[in-house]
Protein backbone atom coordinates (compact mmCIF):
# COMPACT_ATOMS: atom_id res chain seq x y z
CA UNK A 1 0.00 0.00 0.00
CA UNK A 2 1.46 3.78 -1.22
CA UNK A 3 2.37 5.71 1.97
CA UNK A 4 -0.04 8.86 1.91
CA UNK A 5 1.19 12.53 1.67
CA UNK A 6 1.68 13.76 5.16
CA UNK A 7 -1.44 16.19 6.08
CA UNK A 8 -0.95 19.63 4.02
CA UNK A 9 -0.53 21.71 7.68
CA UNK A 10 2.44 19.35 7.88
CA UNK A 11 3.83 20.02 5.02
CA UNK A 12 3.09 23.66 5.30
CA UNK A 13 4.84 23.73 8.93
CA UNK A 14 7.91 22.19 6.97
CA UNK A 15 8.19 24.58 4.93
CA UNK A 16 8.11 27.25 6.86
CA UNK A 17 10.69 25.39 8.96
CA UNK A 18 13.06 24.84 6.30
CA UNK A 19 12.65 28.85 5.05
CA UNK A 20 13.37 30.01 7.97
CA UNK A 21 15.91 27.66 9.47
CA UNK A 22 13.15 27.14 12.37
CA UNK A 23 12.68 23.83 14.21
CA UNK A 24 9.28 22.81 12.93
CA UNK A 25 8.08 22.13 16.35
CA UNK A 26 8.42 25.99 16.64
CA UNK A 27 5.72 26.27 13.63
CA UNK A 28 2.38 26.06 15.00
CA UNK A 29 -1.38 26.93 14.03
CA UNK A 30 -0.66 30.45 15.06
CA UNK A 31 2.26 31.65 13.95
CA UNK A 32 2.48 34.46 11.74
CA UNK A 33 4.51 36.85 10.36
CA UNK A 34 6.97 37.96 12.76
CA UNK A 35 6.91 35.71 15.09
CA UNK A 36 9.74 33.79 13.62
CA UNK A 37 13.22 35.68 13.65
CA UNK A 38 13.73 35.18 9.86
CA UNK A 39 9.84 35.90 8.89
CA UNK A 40 10.58 39.71 7.83
CA UNK A 41 9.53 40.61 4.30
CA UNK A 42 12.75 39.79 2.86
CA UNK A 43 12.04 36.11 3.78
CA UNK A 44 8.05 36.32 3.26
CA UNK A 45 8.85 36.57 -0.56
CA UNK A 46 11.09 33.30 -0.14
CA UNK A 47 8.28 31.38 1.98
CA UNK A 48 5.86 32.61 -0.90
CA UNK A 49 8.79 31.23 -3.84
CA UNK A 50 9.45 28.23 -1.87
CA UNK A 51 5.22 27.65 -1.43
CA UNK A 52 4.65 27.77 -5.25
CA UNK A 53 7.43 25.50 -5.63
CA UNK A 54 6.45 22.83 -2.72
CA UNK A 55 3.01 22.86 -3.46
CA UNK A 56 2.70 23.41 -7.60
CA UNK A 57 0.56 26.78 -7.14
CA UNK A 58 1.06 30.24 -8.72
CA UNK A 59 0.47 33.13 -5.84
CA UNK A 60 -0.80 36.19 -6.72
CA UNK A 61 0.85 39.78 -6.10
CA UNK A 62 -2.49 40.50 -3.97
CA UNK A 63 -2.47 37.42 -1.78
CA UNK A 64 1.45 37.72 -1.02
CA UNK A 65 0.16 40.32 1.57
CA UNK A 66 -2.82 38.37 3.09
CA UNK A 67 -0.86 35.11 3.68
CA UNK A 68 0.89 35.91 7.19
CA UNK A 69 -0.26 33.55 9.65
CA UNK A 70 -0.02 29.55 9.25
CA UNK A 71 -4.24 29.58 8.73
CA UNK A 72 -4.20 32.06 5.98
CA UNK A 73 -1.75 30.03 4.10
CA UNK A 74 -3.17 26.79 4.24
CA UNK A 75 -6.41 28.09 3.58
CA UNK A 76 -5.27 29.66 0.45
CA UNK A 77 -3.17 26.54 -0.60
CA UNK A 78 -5.78 24.19 -0.30
CA UNK A 79 -8.28 26.74 -2.17
CA UNK A 80 -5.22 26.82 -5.24
CA UNK A 81 -4.66 23.02 -5.22
CA UNK A 82 -8.70 22.12 -5.32
CA UNK A 83 -10.44 24.75 -6.65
Amino acid sequence: MPMSAPPLIDQIRATLADVFEADPGEITPETQFGDLPRWDSMGHMDLMMALETQFGVAISAESISELTSVPAILSHVEVLQHG
